[in-house]
């Protein structure tokens, strides 16, 4: 498999405690959404927030897992920081 394709598979989930469950790409943008039956006592605002949360936590993991994946490569990249 490819480092591109490798990069593509990448998925990353995040539970919360109402049973809400995201899943993002590597790009961190929403591919699945499972909401569980606690969602129903949630006011709009409340899910809208609980939705963000787990998802910018599940981005962070799919953004660690890229990382991991490019990091053999990281003496290619130029240091941006001299």
């Amino acid at each position: 498999m490819t480092v591109s394709q490798r990069l593509n598979a990448i998925t990353a989930s995040a539970n919360g405690k109402h049973g809400i469950e995201v899943t993002v790409n590597l790009e961190g943008k929403l591919i699945a959404l499972t909401l569980g039956t606690a969602q129903r006592r949630m006011t709009a605002p409340e899910l809208a927030a609980e939705i963000h949360s787990l998802a910018k936590t599940a981005a962070a993991s799919a953004l660690s897992e890229g990382m991991a994946i490019l990091a053999p490569f990281a003496d290619l990249f130029p240091n941006q920081n001299s």
